[in-house]
């Protein structure tokens, strides 16, 4: 599991010294010494974030994780950033979803707080809308960033690139203060002592989980960007930043993605729910070799996956185990959850077909037939053997 951890100086919103102040006739500095207004923005993503984790704690998926450390299973199921899913599975709202969750308390924590500090310093500069979207453009330049980057079966969560982009465009912005000005010292220097330990390696593995630089990468060039054009834009005497209804598009179109992922989560969260009790690709058994040593590994660790009990089935029936045999098929048979959520109708009747088979050489013709029907109302091999075998009519 990846999570990013940030560390560095808090950046304050003083006000500057009487011979450090821009122009009395600047409305900016009146406003960034005297008003002081709230941090709207940034209390209201800092209890989003909160709100989430809540979701990870109570939609926690059993078996996966602690109340402090939700687990991968839960966070994939919830909106992480999975390359596999995103990329192949087409589900790239996954980009809006995963900044809003956290691998743990320490995580949420570190990042709650950065996230206070970005506000702190930029959004009494920028106001609230900005500030709202710079963080959906950083969300995103950091998602996009870690796809492209990271290995494929890394798992990536976190507002991380999304904090990167505020604490560069701050940086950028800072620049709009006076060079001698307190204001633009401490922008500069709280913005570079969370971004030079955020973008090298020095922190990762803190509290037991990796950090996505690819996403602290992402996120700081996005916010950078952004800040850059900003501060290009943005006229001497003018209070408040130029163009903010392209900001606020840019806020609603962040919050949309957040909603339309919200709904996604919650019309795929069964099955990915019950995905943790499948079999991984990478440890499926290889050959009928591998299936006859392995069959009670698997069977004991993935009890709900109706391979497990096919491999077991296959194992038992080859040491002329026909009681044990019928028993893995019956119980391969008896989760419609499992085989209708993450398998085709075939594997469901190839289990009817050695189980009708297994029934007919033990000499109960009746049952056998029972078990068959539902495969001779299809078409194919299968249909054919079973009808070769006297098991359907012809």
């Amino acid at each position: 599991m990846k999570g990013a951890r940030e560390t560095g100086g808090a950046v304050a919103g003083d006000s500057l010294p009487a011979g450090e102040r821009l122009p009395p006739a600047s409305p900016l500095q009146d406003a960034v010494e005297y008003q002081r207004p709230p941090l709207t923005a940034t209390l209201g993503l800092i209890g989003v974030i909160l709100a989430v984790y809540l979701c990870e704690a109570v939609f926690r998926i059993a078996g996966s994780g602690t109340l402090f450390d939700p687990g991968i299973a839960t966070l994939v199921a919830l909106g992480a950033l999975d390359k596999s899913l995103v990329v192949e599975g087409g589900q790239w709202w996954r980009l809006f979803s995963a900044p809003l969750l956290h691998g743990g308390v320490p995580h949420l924590a570190l990042n709650g707080l950065a996230l206070l500090f970005a506000g702190a310093a930029l959004e009494r500069v920028v106001g609230p809308i900005w500030f709202a979207a710079i963080f959906v453009v950083g969300a995103l330049g950091g998602g996009l960033a870690s796809l492209a980057i990271n290995a494929a079966d890394l798992i990536s969560v976190g507002a991380s690139g999304a904090i990167m982009g505020l604490f560069a465009a701050a940086l950028v912005v800072a620049y709009r203060f006076p060079k001698q000005s307190r204001q633009r010292r401490l922008m500069l220097s709280g913005s570079l002592g969370v971004l030079i330990p955020s973008l090298i390696p020095l922190f990762d593995g803190l509290f037991g989980q990796r950090i996505d630089f690819a996403a602290h990468i992402g996120g700081a060039v996005a916010g950078g960007i952004v800040g850059a054009t900003l501060l290009g834009l943005w006229h001497p005497g003018s209070e408040a930043p130029p163009h903010r209804k392209t900001a606020l598009l840019v806020a609603v179109l962040g919050l949309c993605g957040a909603i339309f992922a919200a709904s996604q989560v919650a019309a795929t969260y069964s099955s990915q729910s019950l995905a943790v009790f499948i079999i991984p690709d990478a440890r499926l058994p290889k050959g009928m070799d591998e299936i006859r040593t392995r069959s009670t590994e698997l069977l004991a660790e993935f009890p709900r996956d109706p391979r497990s009990h096919i491999y077991r089935a296959v194992t038992l029936q080859g040491d002329n185990d026909n009681a044990g045999a019928e028993r893995e098929w019956r119980a391969a048979l008896a989760d419609r959850e499992m085989l209708r959520t993450f398998f085709k109708p075939e594997l469901e009747h190839l289990i009817r077909v050695n189980l009708a088979l297994l029934l007919k050489d033990s000499g109960r013709r009746a049952e056998a037939a029972e078990m068959a029907s539902p495969v001779c109302a299809s078409s194919g091999e299968r249909q054919i053997l079973l009808e070769n075998a006297g098991l359907c009519p012809r």
